[in-house]
């Protein structure tokens, strides 16, 4: 990739459509670190003054990118591109670059994000575990973001079958997030898997970056699967993800049960409840067979009384 895409996806003011009309008017490093506030305005078409702006600034940055995806093998992709995860490639906010470890073409296979809260109880964890272990036996790559409890249980279940599985970070790739879990991130790339992340190396982790790599879980798939969440759980914000980019959703039968015992943590984002997102039409599944049948069903299923499996007209 040219060094100049890196430059360009590491200022974080400009939205996908601007770093594309900066691209297309530059051509070179030099000439970006000496771009002015004025010309920058003008080329992106909109009033650039009260952002922070000094191209040096992010000339630096992109250098020391640079030298550290030489040191460890970290490889980008920029939108537009063949490359580029195609479903990733149909949301209105994108990134500019994907930064990757692994082998990308796994993300060119059927997705399925699976999701839920790091406090899973074993119900959950088992839950996670064969789910993500028979959606990779059949080839479907499992994506999901390398934290703690249901994001760890469906990483290592794809692993187990020897499939396919995608960690998304909310920082740099050249770090993992949470440190204990990179005995996971090595298995997963032993394994031909894939790492990645909208951020440039050398982005640390922020609370709010969270929130956007859970975007980035959610435009990779087809669907996604909440295992376990409770009312106000931040794995509901990639539901709303999900459903924002016109995603199948579904929910793991075990979130009901966790849902009862869970309490709204007052610093939580999204106050709605597993509940709700059913109540508006979100499936119930048991299994991945029961996923395969809700895709391939286009009439939807339903269970009756004795956890049978009906079709609904």
């Amino acid at each position: 990739m040219n060094i100049l895409d890196i430059a360009v996806s590491s200022i974080p003011f400009l939205s996908l459509r601007e770093k594309i009309l900066l691209r297309k008017n530059i051509d070179s490093l030099d000439k970006l670190s000496i771009l002015s506030k004025v010309e920058l305005s003008s080329i992106i078409q909109r009033d650039v003054r009260k952002a922070f702006w000094d191209g040096n600034h992010f000339r630096a940055l992109t250098e020391k990118a640079s030298l550290i995806m030489g040191a460890k093998d970290i490889k980008s992709v920029v939108f537009g591109s063949a490359e580029y995860p195609y479903l990733l490639s149909q949301i209105p906010d994108a990134p500019y670059v994907l930064y990757y470890r692994g082998n990308l073409e796994v993300l060119k296979r059927q997705c399925i994000s699976v999701v839920g809260t790091r406090n899973l109880d074993e119900e959950g964890a088992e839950s996670a575990l064969e789910f993500s272990r028979n959606a990779a036996s059949f080839g479907n790559t499992i994506v999901s973001g390398l934290a703690f409890g249901t994001d760890s249980f469906a990483h290592r279940g794809a692993v187990e079958a020897k499939g396919s599985t995608c960690a998304v970070l909310p920082c740099g790739i050249d770090t993992v997030v949470p440190l204990s879990n990179r005995g996971l991130a090595q298995r997963i790339l032993s394994n031909n898997g894939v790492v990645c992340g909208a951020y440039l190396p050398g982005t640390p982790c922020e609370g709010w970056r969270f929130v956007q790599r859970n975007r980035i879980i959610a435009a990779l798939s087809c669907a996604t699967v909440v295992i376990q969440a409770g009312k106000g759980s931040g794995s509901l914000l990639t539901a709303d993800f999900a459903l924002d980019y016109d995603r199948d959703l579904f929910f793991h039968r075990s979130c009901l049960e966790y849902e009862k015992k869970c309490r709204v943590q007052p610093k939580n984002i999204n106050k709605r409840s597993p509940s709700s997102y059913i109540e508006e039409g979100a499936q119930i599944i048991d299994s991945y067979a029961d996923f395969v049948d809700l895709e391939n069903n286009p009439y939807g299923l339903s269970r009756n009384s004795s956890g049978q499996l009906n079709l609904s007209f």
